[in-house]
């Protein structure tokens, strides 16, 4: 079995995600509104087969044949709105409210004639089976529960007001229990959802800074190599124009050599400031391309901003005065400078290879100095 390395655990992580509220209770009614809608058929056909599986119930309670024709009806109205609901949840789910309130208002005037009329024994628990069904599939989003618990929770008491032609206290305190049972199960299921939500934004905070991380070179603070190589991937495949500069800090190995590798990381961070500073916008990006070696991105850059940016790097590593005793070319840190221009390669390994040739091209020819 193979491990798992840090990007695959950043991709994994990124997959559970929900960049808005509304996606993760969309995610949660594809998920959960199939089981509902199962439940909802699977006592539609008890119903519809009931005197199959009760033993001729409607010979028995004397149910009127006109009465048991509607009623098959219903129940095949609620099987094609059950499969309805399926089918909506995964495209339009503007729609899901009225499927909802129409499912259960077949299924509230069913029961009604089931317990008014039929008086079958079966219909009070059917009834809370379906609202606690209900509960545990919606209870994260409040419209859809609400417009299908409110025509069965209506019904309850009017169905017990016929039946006993009157109000029966009995029943109220049970209906008062039963109510307050869902509305607790409400808050405690909402709050276990809200403490997702506050799970994913943090795992989207967490996210965020392990990818800053993934594509930040660590010592400069700059983008590093992979970074560079993906937003050039990206540019060139979007037909997007730029023009793309190498630079190399003059006579490093030498650096290292006199002051120590401690000074030269301080010397790699100055430059990388140099270069952040010196670029026109955030859009342009300054990446370690390795080693003393950085890349610098310039959007819809003419060559004269090109030059311009390489003009103001050389004029701020001046003012910067960084010590190195042992370059050839200044008693202090230099940089060459390869420039690419846009339209130069038509993809981004061509552009790399182009401005690596310009960046020799300026060696060649003294350093501390750009060519095309």
């Amino acid at each position: 079995m193979k491990p798992i390395n840090n990007e695959q655990r950043l991709v994994a992580t990124a997959e559970i995600t929900w960049a808005r509220r509304e996606d993760m209770v969309y995610q949660g009614l594809v998920t959960s509104i199939p089981w509902m809608a199962l439940v909802n058929i699977c006592f539609a056909l008890m119903v519809y087969f009931r005197n199959t599986l009760f033993d001729q119930i409607d010979t028995q309670y004397r149910v009127a044949s006109n009465l048991a024709r509607m009623m098959d009806i219903s129940m095949l109205a609620i099987c094609l709105l059950s499969f309805s609901m399926i089918a909506v949840a995964w495209r339009k789910l503007r729609l899901l409210s009225g499927l909802f309130f129409l499912l259960s208002l077949l299924w509230a005037v069913s029961c009604f004639y089931f317990i008014v009329h039929w008086r079958l024994p079966f219909s009070w628990p059917l009834i809370t089976i379906l609202m606690l069904t209900a509960l545990s599939a919606l209870y994260f989003y409040p419209r859809g529960l609400l417009a299908y618990l409110l025509p069965l929770w209506v019904t309850l008491p009017l169905a017990s007001y016929f039946r006993n032609q009157g109000i029966n206290i009995n029943f109220v305190m049970v209906w008062v229990i039963f109510t307050l049972i869902l509305i607790c199960g409400y808050f405690v299921l909402r709050r276990w959802f809200d403490e997702a939500w506050r799970r994913n934004q943090q795992n989207k905070i967490l996210i965020a800074r392990l990818d800053a991380l993934a594509h930040q070179d660590a010592l400069t603070g700059t983008a590093n190599r992979r970074a560079l190589e993906n937003l050039l991937s990206q540019a060139s495949g979007q037909n997007k124009p730029y023009a793309l500069m190498m630079l190399d800090v003059d006579y490093f190995k030498r650096y290292n050599d006199r002051y120590g590798h401690q000074a030269g990381d301080e010397c790699l961070t100055c430059v990388a400031q140099v270069l952040k500073n010196a670029v026109r916008s955030p859009e342009d990006m300054v990446a370690r391309y390795g080693g003393e070696e950085f890349a610098i991105v310039l959007f819809e850059a003419t060559d004269n901003a090109c030059e311009e940016v390489a003009r103001r790097i050389q004029q701020a590593l001046i003012q910067a005065a960084i010590p190195h005793q042992d370059s050839s070319v200044s008693e202090c840190v230099t940089v060459s400078i390869g420039i690419a221009g846009k339209g130069a390669a038509q993809n981004a390994h061509n552009m790399l290879v182009k401005a690596d040739e310009a960046l020799y091209r300026a060696k060649e020819n003294g350093r501390n100095g750009w060519s095309r």
